[in-house]
């Protein structure tokens, strides 16, 4: 990846955090390579470990959530103080490492050449797709799904919903700001920004696998994934 797009620094790095003191302190020292480019914040989603003072220790900015709103609510708090503080794009990196810092720059590319409004990560992507990440059974069955039923209410074939890697401009984020879905969100905010007209794109990255704790994606919310989609989707039309 080459840093060779325009930058300043009203560019936002979001990170939710619930449980990652094992992971988060070899995230923010990559991320800090770019810090001449990006802001970075991390919010810390009520976690009982120690990774707010990780965080602090490694001198890094944090919003510091009082109970585990689940990852809709870590990243609308974020929305919510990127908006506060006039950035113009904000960029959401998981906590757990999966997530590559090298494609900083390409994935807020298509924003700054104005050609969309929310760029997707995508580890597969016809053209490109990731082979040597290996997607969990659980969050492979519910990407799927979600996959299928955004295609038949939209029409727009997003390869990978799931995805937490994505960046959305000022419009998309402030949006957002406002209303969020909470739980496991990242198919119902694609659905929102598409029915509300703005443009959603994918771009191939990579993806490491997590190293050190467990998946949200459980056996119990993979099955129950479906129905939570499609009452998600329907609360959706019914609010328009």
């Amino acid at each position: 990846m080459q840093k060779n797009v325009q930058m300043n620094n009203k560019y936002l790095i979001a990170i939710p955090a619930f449980n990652e003191e094992a992971c988060i302190i070899d995230l923010l020292n990559e991320v800090k390579e770019y810090s001449d480019f990006f802001d970075v914040i991390v919010i810390d989603d009520g976690s009982s470990d120690h990774t707010s003072e990780t965080v602090r220790h490694n001198q890094s900015n944090i919003l510091q959530l009082s109970s585990n709103l689940g990852i809709g609510g870590a990243m609308q708090t974020a929305f919510i103080y990127a908006g506060t503080r006039g950035y113009e794009i904000v960029i959401q990196i998981d906590g757990d490492g999966q997530h590559d810092p090298r494609w900083l720059c390409e994935i807020i590319k298509p924003i700054l050449n104005n050609s969309a409004d929310c760029v997707i990560g995508s580890r597969y992507t016809k053209n490109a797709p990731d082979r040597k990440y290996r997607t969990p059974f659980f969050r492979k069955v519910g990407m799927v799904f979600s996959t299928i039923i955004l295609s038949i209410v939209t029409g727009l074939t997003i390869t990978d919903t799931t995805s937490g890697f994505r960046a959305l401009n000022r419009k998309a984020f402030e949006f957002f700001a406002i209303n969020y879905p909470v739980d496991h969100p990242e198919a119902e905010a694609l659905f929102m920004l598409i029915r509300n007209g703005f443009r959603v794109v994918e771009i191939p990255i990579t993806m490491r696998q997590r190293q050190t704790g467990t998946s949200l994606f459980s056996f119990l919310k993979a099955a129950m994934y479906p129905f939570r989609v499609i009452i998600g989707f329907l609360e959706i039309i019914i609010k328009k």
